[in-house]
């Protein structure tokens, strides 16, 4: 995939990507260090969150997936964490910190939530891993140039990981087959849907969000947070609905609007 070497997007298109922390405006550099730390929270969090299963999945594929995305969540952790230190003793810092942070401590509160069976680890990747995907989608093309060409993998690899999901999801609730090698039921299904649904909806941030607006604005992103959501709640209502489950209440469990 081309990348394109001038903005595409935002107040600042058609103008020569920026290739430096050393050519942004204070306002820009302050908002791409937050989408990065946040970012760099998830990836070595949803480590933490999958490896005990990695040899836990019913199915040979099952363990080989795991596996993967635990590489690939720590690959694109790594990723933020040297960008992170191009800002300096401050992106330094945080990009030591995220190497250390445990459950509990991580910003991002689904992240703090452990999966408590394997169906609980399919829904995660159903819903949480398409949360990911679409920030990611939201990055493809950004202003600055070392993460647009990173995204050329990395939104790949995410959807890899929600795509998983919703096969696996698909297959507790459709093809009993897996569902007794899960020793699950389509009710547990449902259950790790209504656990994941709002934790997903609140991840997405602050609908009111200054930083959302400026990362829109300077072409970091294409979409902001109310828009994202939407966008993801339009899509995975569809998929939950398809699979034969129902949607959760948008509104119950939520702690962030």
């Amino acid at each position: 995939m081309n990348v394109s070497r001038h903005v595409t997007y935002g107040e600042l298109k058609g103008m020569r990507k920026i290739e430096a922390v050393e050519q942004m405006p204070d306002d820009y550099k302050d908002t791409l260090f937050k989408i990065l730390s946040a970012l760099a929270s998830t990836e070595f969090a949803s480590v933490e969150q999958h490896q005990p299963w990695i040899n836990q999945g019913p199915t040979p594929e099952d363990r080989f997936a795991q596996a993967q995305i635990c590489a690939d969540e720590a690959h694109q952790g790594f990723i933020d964490c040297r960008m992170l230190k191009q800002f300096g003793p401050e992106g330094e810092e945080v990009a030591e910190s995220m190497l250390h942070l445990k459950m509990g401590e991580h910003p991002l509160n689904a992240f703090n939530v452990p999966f408590d069976s394997w169906v609980d680890l399919c829904g995660f990747c159903f819903l949480m891993d398409h949360v990911a995907w679409y920030h990611l989608r939201a990055m493809e093309g950004c202003s600055y140039a070392p993460i647009a060409r990173e995204m050329t993998s990395m939104v790949h690899e995410e959807r890899f990981h929600a795509s998983f999901g919703a096969r696996r999801i698909h297959d507790l609730v459709n093809v009993p087959k897996y569902a007794d090698l899960c020793k699950a039921t389509p009710e547990d299904a449902q259950k790790t849907v209504d656990k994941w649904y709002p934790h997903s909806l609140d991840t997405f941030g602050k609908a009111q969000s200054r930083f959302s607006d400026a990362a829109v604005a300077f072409g970091i992103r294409k979409w902001g947070n109310e828009e994202l959501r939407q966008m993801w709640k339009t899509d995975l209502d569809a998929q939950i609905t398809k699979i034969g489950l129902k949607v959760p209440d948008a509104e119950a469990g939520r702690t962030v609007h």
